[in-house]
């Protein structure tokens, strides 16, 4: 049995198929899309993140939003790329915080 150590959620729209194709050289198991949002759920032993992050990067535009959330259960971190205007920002913060924060 895998231990999963990251786990990696998310989505963002408007996506297209340039987009899908895009980050399927990278999380080809992992990303789907739905409509005109692109979903990503990931659990396993590695995740290239900072590559997904890049191979997104392109396609995205004034209107794209969204967040994708990399949880590192073996640094107990949450990475938040959160996405607006097309602009991605990155914060972090460790899970006993997240906890604390949305009440659990």
């Amino acid at each position: 049995m895998e231990h999963i150590i990251i786990k990696v959620y998310g989505s963002v729209t408007p996506a297209g198929e340039d987009m899908l194709h895009a980050v399927q050289q990278v999380a080809e198991e992992s990303v789907s899309l739905e409509g005109n949002m692109l979903l990503v759920s990931h659990e396993g032993v590695y995740f290239m993140i900072e590559d997904f992050i890049e191979a997104l990067k392109p396609h995205l535009g004034k209107g794209s939003e969204g967040r994708i959330d990399y949880i590192d259960m073996d640094e107990w971190t949450l990475t938040r790329y959160r996405i607006q205007d097309g602009l991605i920002t990155r914060s972090q913060a460790g899970l006993n915080q997240v906890m604390d924060y949305s009440g659990h």
